[in-house]
């Protein structure tokens, strides 16, 4: 059977695939914090049961321009989301065979609520990392899983929403090693101001803008913090144009 994922209607960050695989000495990963409960709860083998999907959104939830080689794009069940956030990378097994997915995308209760209000339902595979688990006509399909870092060498960029000028600048990021749990700037490398989501989880776009004491364009330095409390602050960044992609040279240790 075809189950339909939809997206987070708009998004960040995210999303994400960035990369260094050490930090520098003042980028080291710092814990500020306990482990969040995407750590605790899915680092291990868990078991449930998953569905496919056929098609793409018109949105995604995690923006990946490049996904790995050999990686499969999969939905969250949405009640899940809080503890596999978008930008998760996932190593899932049934039949004896296993694959590796990135949560790019949202499976809405709203639209899959015999799936999604059970306990045991996880993720919308797209279809062909589904097939080359089982064959389709399974529909649903239990399976295992855990969470794993995106094994990717490359940087996290950072995506400029189109429309910026020198009142607002909202932007995203992408190519995390691990999803996104808070993005803070700063004009002088010190004094940083945390960034709210543009429209609640949707699509993790960040914004700021002048009437509120926020971000205009022109060189700010960038703090992000992974679901692991790990930080990476960038350099000076700046130059920043409608729909333009910036590289932030740096990437959460693996």
């Amino acid at each position: 059977m075809n189950h339909f994922s939809k997206s987070f209607s708009i998004f960040i960050a995210v999303v994400l695939a960035f990369s260094f695989f050490s930090c520098s000495s003042d980028d080291s990963p710092a814990a500020t914090g306990t482990e969040s409960s995407f750590t605790d709860k899915y680092s291990s083998e868990t078991s449930g049961y998953v569905t496919w999907y056929e098609g793409a959104a018109a949105a995604v939830a995690y923006y990946v321009p490049e996904i790995e080689s050999g990686w499969y794009h999969c939905a969250v069940s949405e009640p899940k989301y809080a503890d596999l956030p978008a930008g998760t990378a996932i190593e899932l097994s049934a039949n004896g065979k296993t694959v590796h997915l990135l949560v790019t995308d949202l499976c809405p209760s709203s639209e899959n609520a015999q799936h999604t209000s059970k306990a045991t339902y996880f993720f919308d595979l797209e279809k062909s990392a589904f097939t080359s688990l089982a064959d389709a006509s399974v529909g649903e399909l239990q399976m295992t899983f855990k969470t794993i870092p995106y094994p990717t060498a490359k940087n996290i960029k950072m995506q400029v929403k189109d429309g910026v000028n020198e009142w607002w600048l909202a932007f995203r990021f992408y190519n995390m090693r691990y999803p996104l749990k808070k993005v803070e700037f700063s004009a002088d490398g010190t004094n940083f101001t945390e960034v709210a989501k543009l429209s609640g989880i949707e699509n993790n776009w960040y914004k700021t803008e002048s009437s509120t004491g926020g971000l205009l364009s022109g060189a700010h330095y960038f703090r992000l913090t992974d679901v692991h409390d790990q930080q990476v602050t960038t350099a000076n960044l700046g130059a920043f144009t409608a729909n333009g992609t910036v590289d932030t040279q740096k990437n959460f240790a693996p």
